[in-house]
């Protein structure tokens, strides 16, 4: 498995398109309380743990 996901990663797996899979990324920049995203440039990168983490607790 990645360690990092990437937006259209996180849409592959919760099933919904890449607009909303950023949509969901950039609430998790601004609210610093969902997973954790670390911005290189302009990509999004994701730590596959924390966020599967996450995903369990939704």
């Amino acid at each position: 498995m990645k360690k990092v996901l990437t937006a259209t990663d996180i849409a592959e797996l919760l099933g919904v398109c890449e607009k909303t899979a950023y949509s969901l990324i950039r609430q998790a920049l601004t609210k610093g309380d969902m997973f954790k995203v670390i911005k290189v440039g302009r990509l999004y990168k994701i730590p596959t743990e924390p966020f599967l983490n996450w995903l369990d607790e939704q």
